[in-house]
């Protein structure tokens, strides 16, 4: 389906596009389109050829490798208006993951092959992306810190704080992007130590859960324990 002129300003807010002039995203966007999944469908697989890139508009989108025994390590939940396998189109061309629509998922398709061109043709541009990406890096960098140094209690209460406008108040409701499952395997981490820690939280009375919905009932207390 062919990507709306109305979707234009959308595309300039995101980290990768935003060092784009106006009619260097109106060129791009032409070559784009819109991608929709059910849940469970998968988008690509590891070893695939990669000819796209993408931007989430709703939903949500797992990328994981499976284990020698089958097993799920899911190394990334994209969210709405976040960008994925654009970093694919300047190394080998082919996905290094799997990728996988958690739930009814809408994503506009990007033609990889035709921003590496725009980026050829305009050494300026190439600059500025450089230096957009290497924000991105540094960003990684320290979710590679939070998952490698902070204790597996850090890194829930960190995910659960993940986004909340500085306003937030005591009772404020986080809802799970996806099952327990999927999110312990992000956080590097087995269901049932994610379930402990939810448990250690709740006794605490730092948490109230209803499903995939927590109420987080203490905000200063949570902070302190990162």
């Amino acid at each position: 389906m062919p990507l709306s002129p109305a979707l234009l300003p959308q595309l300039s807010r995101n980290y990768l596009l935003s060092p784009l002039t106006a009619q260097e995203i109106s060129r791009v966007a032409q070559r784009a389109g819109i991608r929709s999944l059910d849940a469970g469908t998968m988008l690509f697989r590891r070893g695939d050829e990669a000819r796209h890139f993408y931007l989430v508009q709703s939903g949500l989108i797992k990328l994981y490798r499976l284990a020698p025994g089958g097993e799920e390590k899911v190394l990334e939940l994209i969210r709405p208006q976040q960008i994925f396998a654009e970093a694919v189109m300047f190394m080998e061309n082919i996905y290094p993951v799997h990728a996988t629509a958690v739930e009814p998922s809408t994503l506009i398709e990007f033609d990889s092959q035709d921003f590496l061109e725009l980026l050829q043709e305009n050494h300026t541009l190439a600059f500025r992306l450089m230096s957009s990406m290497s924000r991105r890096i540094h960003g990684l960098v320290n979710e590679i810190d939070q998952l490698t140094l902070h204790s597996g209690t850090e890194r829930l209460i960190g995910f659960l704080l993940q986004g909340l406008p500085e306003q937030a108040e005591n009772g404020v409701v986080v809802t799970l992007p996806a099952s327990k499952q999927v999110i312990a395997s992000r956080l590097g981490m087995q269901p049932e130590t994610f379930s402990r820690i939810l448990h250690k939280l709740r006794q605490a009375g730092l948490i109230e859960e209803d499903g995939h919905d927590l109420r987080l009932l203490d905000l200063a207390q949570l902070k302190h324990q990162l």
